[in-house]
C-alpha cells in the first residue's frame, strides 16, 4: 500500500485512533459476556498483544498501522491456534466474534453515536479507590490499574479532551478504518443502516424529520461559504468525499520508528513502503496531514537516522551523508548535546563505510572526548567497542592515531574489558569475542583463547539471543581452526536456531556452506551459495548482497582452479582484487587464493613476489595463522616448481608452530605437504611411518581434500613397496597381491575423494597413476580403465572450458 499521490489523509494523533477504539468494543463485548466461553482465552491473547503493540503472529512484523481486517484476522488465528482437531464449532465461533465486532463498529452511523459508545466504557470500570464491590452489575467490571482497565482509561480520557472539529475528523477516521469490511459484514447478514432505504427507516423509527435534513444542509452550505469548510454527521457522507484518514498514533509510530531503526543497525531489513509513506508525508511541509490533541511529528529525528541507515545500505554516499546531516541538525536546534556524540559515531560509520579511514578516526576521536566530558561511560564503552572492530580490520591505521600512545591494540582491548564489564552484557560478551580473536591472530596458546571464548559464551547465556548467536560464530570458528569438525558444526547449528532473522542467518549460511564444500559436499555448498546469492534483491540491500556476491565467487574461482580453469580464475581474481573489501579476513583469503592461482598457471616469480611481499610487511606479526599459511603456499611453490628440499625445513617450522597454538587444521595440511615432499624425494619408509601417525588425525579434520590427497600419497608408497618388492622377492606371490590390492584400495579411496570435491586436476594425476600401475603390473583390464577414464576426463575438460564462466 502506497500512501503518496493518493486520496489518504494522515490523522496524526496522540493515542487515539478506530484501531484502538475497535479494541475498546472487542474489551466490552468481553465484559458483557458475549464471547463464547471457550474463546476467551483466545481473544484475551488478541488483546492483550494489540494493546502492547506486538504482532499477533511470532515474527510477523509485516503490519505496520493495524486495519479492521488485521484484527478480525488476528482473531480467526489465534482461535485456530488454539483450538483442538476435535473442536466442531469453531468456524461458527469465529464468525459469531468476528460479527459482533464488525456490528458494534458499522452501528456507528453519527458523531453522536460515537461521543455515546465511548462515554459508556466508564460503566465498564471500577474506580481506583475502590477496593471491594459486590457484584450486581450483569456484567463484569474491570479494575482501572489492569491492563485493560488503564487501557479503556487511557482511550476514553483522551477522547474527552478532544475539540469540536478533532471528534469530526477522528469519526472521519473511523469510517474510512471500517468501510473495507462493509461487503464482508453484509454477506453475513450484517446490516447496515444506510443501505435501508429512506422509507423504511421512517417507519421504524419515527424519530427522522425532513425538515431537520434540510436544516443541516442549509446549515452546512453556509459553513462551507465562510469557513471553507463542511461537517459530515453520516457515514455516508463522509464516503462520497473519497478521502480517507489515516490515523496514526504517535505513541504506536515511535516504537515502529524505534524497531525498524534496530533491524536496519543490526540486520539491513529494508523499512516498509507505508512507513516510509507517513514519515515523508510528515515531514514534507505541504503535506495533507491533519491533527488532532496538539501532535507534531514533524521534527522526529528518528526518520532522518532510518533515512541515513537506508541510504547506506544502498551505497548512496551523498544521500546518506545528507540525511545524517538533518539527524545532526535536529540534535543541535533541541540542544541535545548528551547525545551529539552518538551522531558523531553513526559519521564515522558513515566514513567507514565508504573506506575514508582517516574521517573515521577523526569523527570517532571526538565522539570520545565527547562522552568523557559528559561522563557518560556507556557510549564511551559503546565507542570503544566500535573503534577496535574498526582497527582490527586496518591494523596500518594505529600509527595514524592519536587516543592511545603505545600504538597497541592490547592497551585498548584491556580498558574496552574493564569498562564493558559495569555497562552492557551485550559489550562485555564482544569484548571476550575481541580478546579471543587478538590471542588467536597473535599465535597465543590454545588454553588462553579457548578461556576467553568460553567466558564470551557464558556471559552471552544472561543476554540476548543475538549476543549468544555472535558468540556461537565465534566459538564455531575457534572450534574449526583447532580441528574439531564436530562441535564447529554443532555451534554452527545453535548460530542458525538460535535467531529467527532470515537475515541474521546468511553470515552463519555462508559460513556453513564454505564448510560443506571444503569437506566434500562441493556442489551441495557452491549451488547453496548460489541460491542466496540469488534470493537477495540487490537494489533493496547491497551491501548484503555484495557481502554474498564476494563469498560466491570465491568458491566459483576455488572450483574453476579444480577444474583447470587457471585464466578464468585468474580473471575473477583479479575482478575481485579490484573490489573493496573491508573484512581483513576476507582480503587474506583472497590474497591466498590468488597466490594458489598464479601457482596453477606457472607463474612461480609473481607468486614468490606476493609471498614475500605480505610475509615481509610489519603487519605480518599481527596474524600469524596468515603467516602460516603464506609460508606453507612458498612451500607448495617448491614442491610445484620441483626444488622439494627447499621446503622440508620451512614445513617442519609451520607444523610445530601450528602445534604449539592448537590450529590442527593447519597442522594437518602442512604434514600433507611434508608427506608428499617426502615421496617426491623417494624417502617412502619415512614417508609411509609418518603417516601411520597422523592418518587418524588427518581424518578427525574431516577435510575431504586433504584426506583425499593423503590417501593418494599412502598409494604411491604402497606402489613403491610394491615394487621393490616385486624385485626382491617374486616367489612371495600371495603377500606382493595383498600390497598391490592396498595400492588400488588407497588409490580408490582417493579417485572417490577427488570426485566429491569436483577436482579434476586431481583426478587427472590419480588416472595417470592407475595407468602407470596398470602398465608395471601388465593387467591389461586395468590399463583400458585407467585409459578410458583418462579419455572421459579430456571431453569433461572439453566441455567445462566450453562452459566459460558458467
Amino acid at each position: 500500500m502506497s500512501l503518496t499521490g493518493s486520496n489518504v489523509q494522515l490523522l496524526l494523533t496522540e493515542d487515539l485512533s478506530p484501531h484502538k477504539i475497535s479494541l475498546l468494543f472487542l474489551i466490552q463485548l468481553y465484559c458483557k459476556n458475549k464471547i463464547p466461553p471457550q474463546r476467551i482465552k483466545s481473544v484475551l491473547t488478541v488483546l492483550i498483544k494489540l494493546i502492547d503493540n506486538r504482532s499477533y503472529k511470532e515474527g510477523d512484523e509485516k503490519i505496520i498501522i493495524p486495519s479492521l481486517q488485521d484484527l478480525i484476522d488476528s482473531i480467526k488465528d489465534i482461535i485456530l491456534e488454539n483450538s483442538g482437531p476435535n473442536d466442531e464449532n469453531i468456524d461458527s465461533d469465529i464468525l459469531q466474534i468476528q460479527m459482533i465486532i464488525l456490528k458494534s463498529l458499522w452501528d456507528i452511523t453519527s458523531v453522536k453515536e460515537m461521543d455515546n459508545n465511548l462515554l459508556n466504557f466508564y460503566e465498564i470500570l471500577v474506580p481506583v479507590e475502590t477496593i471491594y464491590t459486590i457484584k450486581e452489575s450483569p456484567y463484569k467490571k474491570i479494575s482501572s490499574r489492569s491492563l485493560l482497565g488503564s487501557f479503556i482509561y487511557k482511550i476514553t480520557s483522551a477522547f474527552n479532551v478532544l475539540k469540536f472539529d478533532e471528534i469530526f475528523l477522528l469519526y472521519e477516521a473511523l469510517v474510512g478504518y471500517r468501510e473495507p469490511s462493509r461487503q464482508f459484514y453484509i454477506d453475513n447478514g450484517g446490516i447496515i443502516e444506510s443501505n435501508v432505504p429512506l422509507m423504511q427507516r421512517k417507519q421504524e423509527n419515527d424519530v427522522i424529520d425532513d425538515n431537520d435534513e434540510l436544516f443541516y444542509k442549509a446549515l452546512n452550505n453556509q459553513l462551507a461559504d465562510m469557513m471553507d469548510t463542511v461537517i459530515p454527521t453520516t457515514s455516508e457522507s463522509i464516503i462520497q468525499q473519497n478521502t480517507k484518514y489515516l490515523a496514526v498514533p504517535k505513541h504506536d509510530l515511535q516504537i515502529l520508528l524505534d524497531k525498524q531503526i534496530q533491524l536496519l543497525e543490526t540486520n539491513g531489513t529494508p523499512t516498509p513502503m507505508i512507513l516510509k509513506d507517513i514519515m515523508t508525508l510528515m515531514t514534507s511541509p505541504n503535506s495533507n496531514t491533519s491533527s488532532i490533541q496538539n501532535a507534531n511529528f514533524n521534527n522526529l529525528p528518528s526518520y532522518y537516522y532510518i533515512r541515513y541507515l537506508e541510504n547506506l545500505h544502498q551505497c548512496d554516499y551523498n544521500e546518506a551523508f545528507k540525511s545524517l546531516h538533518q539527524y545532526f541538525d535536529y540534535m543541535v536546534s533541541s540542544n541535545s548535546k548528551y547525545f551529539y556524540h552518538f551522531a558523531l559515531i553513526s559519521k564515522a560509520s558513515l566514513h567507514e563505510f565508504f573506506g575514508e579511514d582517516e574521517q573515521a578516526i577523526d569523527s570517532i576521536e571526538e565522539a570520545m572526548s565527547v562522552a568523557r566530558e559528559h561522563k557518560d561511560n556507556s557510549a564511551l564503552t559503546y565507542i570503544l567497542s566500535w573503534l577496535f572492530n574498526f582497527m582490527k580490520n586496518k591494523p596500518q591505521l594505529w600509527n595514524k592515531q592519536t587516543f592511545f600512545n603505545n600504538n597497541d591494540e592490547t592497551q585498548l582491548l584491556n580498558f574496552l574489558i574493564e569498562k564493558s564489564k559495569s555497562v552492557s552484557l551485550s559489550l562485555y560478551s564482544m569484548s571476550y569475542n575481541f580478546e579471543t580473536l587478538q590471542i588467536m591472530n597473535n599465535g597465543g596458546l590454545m588454553n588462553q583463547y579457548l578461556e576467553s571464548i568460553i567466558k564470551s559464551t557464558y556471559i552471552a547465556i544472561n543476554d540476548q539471543i543475538s549476543t549468544f548467536t555472535k558468540s556461537s560464530e565465534t566459538m564455531a570458528m575457534v572450534w574449526s581452526r583447532i580441528g574439531n569438525s564436530q562441535l564447529s558444526n554443532v555451534y554452527t547449528e545453535i548460530s542458525i536456531d538460535s535467531t529467527d532473522d532470515v537475515r541474521a542467518k546468511i553470515p552463519i549460511l555462508i559460513r556453513l556452506n564454505f564448510l560443506k564444500f571444503y569437506r566434500g559436499e562441493t556442489e551441495i555448498g557452491f549451488k547453496n551459495l548460489t541460491k542466496l546469492k540469488s534470493e537477495i534483491n540487490q537494489q533493496e540491500d547491497y551491501s548484503l548482497y555484495k557481502t554474498v556476491y564476494i563469498r560466491w565467487m570465491i568458491l566459483l574461482i576455488q572450483l574453476n582452479l579444480f577444474k583447470g580453469k587457471y585464466r578464468i580464475s585468474n580473471e575473477l581474481v583479479e575482478i575481485l582484487m579490484d573490489s573493496e573489501i573491508k573484512d581483513l579476513e576476507l582480503k587474506h583469503e583472497l590474497y591466498l587464493l590468488n597466490i594458489e592461482t598464479q601457482i596453477s598457471l606457472k607463474n612461480y616469480a609473481k607468486a614468490m613476489k606476493l609471498i614475500c611481499d605480505k610475509l615481509d610487511g610489519n603487519l605480518i606479526n599481527q596474524n600469524v595463522y596468515l603467516s602460516i599459511k603464506l609460508n606453507l603456499m612458498k612451500c607448495k611453490l617448491f614442491n610445484q616448481s620441483e626444488n622439494y628440499s627447499k621446503s622440508l625445513i620451512l614445513l617442519i617450522q609451520q607444523i610445530q608452530l601450528g602445534k604449539k597454538i592448537g590450529f590442527t587444521t593447519i597442522v594437518v595440511e602442512g604434514f600433507a605437504l611434508f608427506i608428499s615432499t617426502l615421496n617426491n624425494l623417494g624417502h617412502y619408509q619415512d614417508s609411509y611411518e609418518l603417516m601411520n601417525q597422523v592418518m587418524p588425525m588427518v581424518i578427525s579434520i574431516g577435510d575431504k581434500l586433504v584426506i583425499s590427497q593423503c590417501y593418494f600419497e599412502l598409494a604411491k608408497i604402497h606402489f613403491k613397496f610394491y615394487q621393490d618388492r616385486k624385485d626382491q622377492a617374486e616367489e612371495d606371490e600371495e603377500n606382493n597381491e595383498k600390497l598391490f590390492h592396498k595400492v588400488l584400495q588407497y588409490l580408490n579411496l582417493s579417485i572417490l575423494g577427488f570426485k566429491d570435491c569436483c577436482h579434476l586436476i586431481e583426478l587427472q594425476s590419480c588416472f595417470k597413476f592407475e595407468l602407470e600401475i596398470a602398465q608395471f603390473k601388465q593387467d591389461q583390464l586395468l590399463i583400458e580403465h585407467a585409459q578410458d577414464s583418462i579419455d572421459k576426463l579430456k571431453v569433461r575438460f572439453l566441455e567445462e572450458h566450453n562452459y566459460g564462466y558458467a
